[in-house]
């Protein structure tokens, strides 16, 4: 097979997987609970995660042929068919280069009024951070990398979108780690995006 066929194969072999096990999927959605989805689908990232970064891979590879998984000349291969990325930011960040570029952004007059009423609000939306978050240009991806939080999360976080989010008590880490980020207050942040979330959940019913 091509490298390119190889490489859109695995892209697509991806996103069919996310399809299968996304919450509102006909195919799965009466075989697993909203935290089963959430590990399902955190696995299946870090996994295609793996197979984009060579480093990893690489790694991964060596590990098949220590256990016997794969044949060592299956290694030795000259050219390795790689999927291509679905980010265009590399899978490594530099964290000084991030910490100085949210110390700029921080100093212009726009986001320190942006924190300001993020901060003054006893109500924090998943819209809040996420406007914080590109006035402070940083990608989701990087929020990724410095956090572990699947990008999947992080979408579930800002996009208000509660009944795809894991168990309050692993969702009070993500914000947290989240909040540390955009240099919020943590403890805040949470106490506001679970009142808000608290809210929304009781209107609902």
């Amino acid at each position: 097979m091509a490298e390119g066929q190889a490489s859109f194969s695995s892209r697509s072999a991806y996103q069919d997987a996310l399809a299968i096990y996304r919450e509102g999927s006909l195919a799965t959605y009466s075989l697993f609970s909203p935290d089963d989805r959430v590990q399902i689908l955190n696995a299946i990232e870090k996994a295609y995660i793996t197979l984009i970064d060579e480093d990893k891979r690489a790694a991964y590879d060596r590990m098949l042929a220590v256990t016997a998984q794969v044949e060592n000349s299956d290694l030795d291969a000259k050219v390795q068919n790689r999927p291509i990325p679905l980010f265009n930011k590399k899978n490594s960040l530099n964290p000084n280069e991030l910490v100085n570029r949210i110390k700029i952004k921080s100093a212009q007059q726009e986001v320190i009024a942006l924190f300001k009423e993020i901060m003054g609000k006893d109500l924090v939306s998943g819209e809040d951070l996420r406007k914080l978050r590109k006035a402070l240009d940083v990608d989701i991806f990087e929020v990724y990398l410095v956090t572990k939080i699947s990008v999947s999360v992080i979408k579930a976080i800002e996009n208000n979108r509660y009944e795809d989010l894991p168990a309050d008590v692993y969702l009070s880490n993500f914000l947290r780690s989240y909040a540390e980020v955009l240099q919020l207050d943590a403890q805040r942040i949470m106490d506001g995006y679970f009142r808000r979330m608290s809210l929304a959940l009781k209107d609902d019913h």
